[in-house]
């Protein structure tokens, strides 16, 4: 026996009609109520009765977005909560639904995003870069599902369409800047290895660094996890050293609030004693006495471009969409770097 809406509503613990909001992507249900709804309709394999409209139109006016982080991580992320507004913004202008899949279990999620496109429950799938693994990926080319990442995925195939800053250029520019004001050891403060992100951004500052005629070696670099106490950590460990860098370039502006909490605890100032720029800037920069220093990118026009392209891919099915396209970046001045002191 199939199951109903009373039975989701029953096992997420709400009413019948919040269970039809969530269905319809409608406003005014909190975040972790739309979470708990998604996972009864999926333990019940529940299918609505928009899925089965679905099932007898051609055209599949549902995209999913899915994010590797929990509902309350996507909300406190300017990155994953502007990107979503934006693409969910676009496509109630153009009468498609978007529905939002969080997770920030590691694990191959081809499977579900074949599930749910085989039954038309969506028409294609926005993917954050982090959430997607090279198996998740060629195993949704092979099924033919249209997808779209946001981020430079890890497998350079010219049928994987993608949008993302050229973050290779923004860390050029962030290094190029610390040159410029005399700084020569310069430390990256980077994503974790397994991102793309990470070895656009080591890739950027060794550009900078060649084109200066400055050793490389001078060039130092830590991996992190994109917290707070790592950041704090990680600055303690790297100015214990004697020779101890003038400047930190780092992935992101959340990694800044962990520094300036170390040069805190060591009485050292941002920028008189230490210089610091952001390649990404979050939101957490808001939290600094000062303006930061870092790289812009429009996070809109990510989401826009992203929404824009399924959108098209989905309402064509006849043709052949493709894209592959990196956003200019810019470099926007603060109050976090200054000259590097010379010895007296």
């Amino acid at each position: 026996m199939s199951s109903t809406i009373n039975d989701v509503a029953k096992l997420a613990g709400v009413s019948r009609q919040t269970v039809s909001r969530v269905i319809n992507n409608l406003p005014l249900v909190k975040p972790e109520t739309v979470l708990e709804v998604q996972k009864a309709i999926a333990l019940l394999d529940y299918h609505p009765n928009a899925v089965a409209r679905n099932l007898a139109i051609k055209t599949v006016k549902t995209v999913g977005l899915f994010m590797p982080f929990d509902v309350e991580q996507v909300r406190q992320n300017m990155f994953f909560s502007t990107i979503s507004a934006t693409i969910c913004h676009y496509y109630a202008k153009q009468d498609f639904v978007l529905q939002l899949f969080t997770s920030p279990d590691d694990r191959n999620y081809s499977e579900l995003f074949k599930k749910l496109y085989r039954e038309k429950r969506v028409g294609g799938l926005i993917l954050t870069c982090p959430s997607v693994n090279n198996e998740d990926v060629m195993e949704l080319l092979a099924a033919k599902i249209p997808f779209v990442i946001i981020g430079r995925p890890g497998l350079e195939l010219e049928q994987i369409n993608y949008v993302d800053v050229d973050n290779v250029k923004a860390a050029y520019l962030a290094v190029q800047r610390m040159l410029e004001l005399g700084h020569r050891k310069i430390c990256l403060l980077n994503a974790p290895s397994s991102m793309t992100l990470a070895v656009d951004i080591r890739k950027g500052a060794e550009e900078a660094y060649r084109e200066a005629n400055m050793p490389i070696g001078n060039l130092s670099e830590m991996h992190i996890d994109l917290t707070l106490k790592s950041a704090y950590e990680a600055t303690l460990h790297v100015l214990s050293k004697d020779d101890r860098p003038t400047a930190f370039v780092t992935a992101d502006d959340l990694i800044v609030l962990g520094i300036k909490k170390a040069t805190d605890h060591l009485n050292l100032s941002i920028p008189t004693d230490l210089s610091v720029i952001s390649v990404i800037k979050n939101g957490w920069a808001d939290l600094l006495p000062m303006p930061l220093t870092y790289i812009d990118a429009s996070f809109e026009d990510l989401g826009t471009r992203s929404a824009q392209f399924m959108l098209k891919t989905i309402s064509e099915p006849e043709k052949k969409h493709m894209m592959q396209k990196k956003l200019k970046p810019e470099l926007i001045l603060g109050g976090t770097c200054a000259r590097v002191a010379m010895p007296v």
